[in-house]
C-alpha cells in the first residue's frame, strides 16, 4: 500500500522514539529518571510542528480514537485488543507525558525511585507495544496539544463554579475551612456525581463525608493536616484539569477519547454537558463514541483472547465496527445528545459483544 508522506513521516518520529526508549533503558538509573523524561518532552517539542500537521490532515477525525487518561497502556489485559474494535486509527496518549510535572521539583529519594519504575515499566510496556503491533498504533503526546495554563485556568473556573456564592480560587480559600463549610456551599447537583478517589462509587459508599473521610484516610497523599477545604480543592482539581484537557483536545482535533476509567469518564461527560451551551459545543458524536467504549471495556474479558495472536485477532474482527453497530441499532445519527439513553447504548454494547464479538472468537 502506497503511503502518504505524512504517514512516512510518523513512521519515521516512532522509530525515533523506540530508539530513544530503548537508549533510556539501556542507561537506566533511578536518578536518571527526571531527565529521561526532560529528554521525552525535547524530542516531542522538535518533532511537534510535523505532528500537529499530521493530526489535522493525516488522522480522520471521528474515525481516530485515542487513550488517555491512564499511566500504563495494561497490555497484560489486552487493552490494545479492546481498544482496536473501536477505531481505523488508534492513538495512545504517550503515558510518560503524565510525568512532566515533576521537572524542576524537589522529589524525596523514596517517591523517586517508585515513579522512576512505574516509569521504567511504561517504556517497557510502549516499547512491546510498538514490536508486536508495528504501524498500527502510534504513541503521541496528546495532552500537550492543549497549553497547561489554559487548562488551569479552565479547571479552577469550573471548579469554583460547583459552589454558591464563590467568585474565584482566592474566594473559596477565605470562605471553605471546614467539610461544614463544604457541604453548605456545594451545589445540591454536584453532591449527586461528585467522586473522591478511584475506589468511590458515590453514595453507594456512604454519605458525602463519610466519603470524603475515607478517601483522606485510604488514598489522599498530601498534608493530611491542611484544612478540609484545601484537601478538597486538591481531590477534585486533578480530575477537572484532566478531563478539561481532554475535553479541550476533542475541540481542537475531533478525534474520540477512548477512557477506561469511571472517574474520568463521569468528569469529561459532566463538563461536557456544562460547557456545551456556553462554548457552543458540538461535540456529541464523539462524547457518544466514549460511551460506547467505555461500555465496552465493562464487558471486554482480556481472558478470552489472551491466547489470541495479535494478527489471527485482527482477522476474527475484520469488518466489525462496534461504533457502527451500536450507531445503527439506536439510530444515533442526527440525535442531540439529551434524547440518547446511556442505558440503551450499555444495552446495546452487551447485545453487540455477545451477539457479534463473542461469535468471531470461536
Amino acid at each position: 500500500m502506497t503511503k502518504t508522506k505524512f504517514q512516512e513521516e510518523l513512521i519515521h518520529i516512532q522509530n525515533e522514539y523506540k530508539t530513544l526508549l530503548e537508549r533510556g533503558l539501556n542507561e537506566w538509573e533511578d536518578v536518571y529518571f527526571v531527565e529521561f523524561i526532560e529528554e521525552v518532552n525535547l524530542f516531542w517539542k522538535q518533532n511537534e510542528p510535523v505532528l500537529l500537521n499530521i493530526y489535522e490532515y493525516e488522522f480522520p477525525q471521528i474515525d481516530t480514537v485515542f487513550l488517555t487518561a491512564v499511566t500504563k497502556i495494561d497490555l497484560e489485559y489486552m487493552q490494545h485488543y479492546s481498544m482496536k474494535i473501536t477505531g481505523s486509527v488508534c492513538l495512545i496518549d504517550d503515558p510518560l507525558i503524565s510525568y512532566l510535572n515533576l521537572l524542576n521539583r524537589e522529589i524525596p529519594k523514596r517517591m523517586r525511585e517508585k515513579l522512576a519504575s512505574v516509569a521504567q515499566a511504561n517504556i517497557n510496556e510502549s516499547l512491546k507495544l510498538i514490536e508486536n503491533c508495528p504501524n498500527d498504533f502510534f504513541i503521541l503526546p496528546i495532552r500537550t496539544i492543549i497549553p497547561n495554563d489554559l487548562i488551569n485556568k479552565a479547571s479552577k473556573q469550573f471548579f469554583v463554579s460547583l459552589f454558591n456564592d464563590i467568585s474565584d480560587t482566592e474566594d473559596y480559600f477565605k470562605k471553605i475551612k471546614t467539610f461544614n463549610d463544604i457541604e453548605q456551599n456545594l451545589k445540591d447537583v454536584v453532591k449527586t456525581w461528585i467522586l473522591f478517589g478511584w475506589d468511590d462509587d458515590g453514595y453507594h459508599n456512604g454519605s458525602l463525608k463519610e466519603r470524603f473521610d475515607d478517601f483522606v484516610k485510604a488514598e489522599y497523599i498530601g498534608n493530611k493536616n491542611s484544612t478540609a477545604g484545601e484537601i478538597f480543592f486538591f481531590s477534585q482539581i486533578g480530575y477537572i484539569s484532566q478531563s478539561m484537557n481532554i475535553l479541550f483536545t476533542m475541540m481542537e482535533l475531533n478525534f474520540v477519547p477512548y477512557v477506561r476509567g469511571t472517574i474520568p469518564f463521569r468528569y469529561l461527560t459532566i463538563l461536557y454537558t456544562s460547557l456545551k451551551e456556553n462554548l457552543n459545543l458540538n461535540l456529541d458524536i464523539q462524547i457518544v463514541r466514549t460511551s460506547i467504549s467505555y461500555f465496552f471495556e465493562r464487558v471486554f474479558d482480556y481472558n478470552l483472547v489472551s491466547e489470541i495472536s495479535y494478527n489471527e485477532y485482527l482477522e476474527k474482527i475484520n469488518g466489525l465496527s462496534l461504533y457502527k453497530y451500536v450507531e445503527d441499532a439506536l439510530s444515533l445519527f442526527n440525535k442531540e445528545l439529551d434524547e440518547i439513553s446511556l442505558r440503551q447504548i450499555d444495552l446495546t454494547v452487551e447485545q453487540f459483544y455477545k451477539k457479534e464479538f463473542l461469535v468471531r472468537l470461536k
